[in-house]
């Protein structure tokens, strides 16, 4: 059964939705992602989960304080605790995100809890990473 595009969007495409996906070209393998905003035409806004802070970042105070911790204990999903990457704003395609939910290649996982979400917005409003219009945007 087809679902339609309205359901799959209205149900995983939103913000602290934990999604898992192998689509991005730039990775070779499946992401955990947490989406942050939405638009008319593009998921926007959206971190990735990681195992481990890069190594890359460990020199930069301000990126490295965009590395949130969430706890093993707190997700299923994880089998350790892990960092959601808050450093930049990154876009996907609406339309292509919701074709990979229907081809199954994108799966929604879980929902971040509230206060993961607080710390998370908190941390990226009061960032200087961030402009004051992809705060007002996509933040807010």
């Amino acid at each position: 059964m087809d679902l339609p595009v309205s359901c799959l969007s209205d149900f995983f495409i939103q913000r602290g939705q934990i999604l898992h996906s192998d689509i991005f070209a730039s990775i070779d393998h499946g992401k955990f992602f947490v989406v942050m905003g939405v638009s008319e035409d593009e998921i926007v806004g959206f971190f990735y989960i990681n195992s481990d802070i890069n190594r890359f970042i460990n020199t930069k105070e301000e990126q490295l304080q965009m590395q949130i911790l969430i706890k093993k204990d707190d997700y299923s999903f994880l089998s350790h605790d892990s960092f959601i990457c808050a450093t930049n704003i990154v876009r996907f395609p609406k339309l292509q995100m919701i074709e990979s939910i229907k081809n199954q290649r994108t799966k929604h996982i879980d929902t971040l809890h509230k206060a993961d979400m607080e710390v998370l917005l908190d941390k990226v409003r009061n960032s200087r990473l961030y402009s004051k219009h992809d705060k007002e945007t996509f933040f807010k």
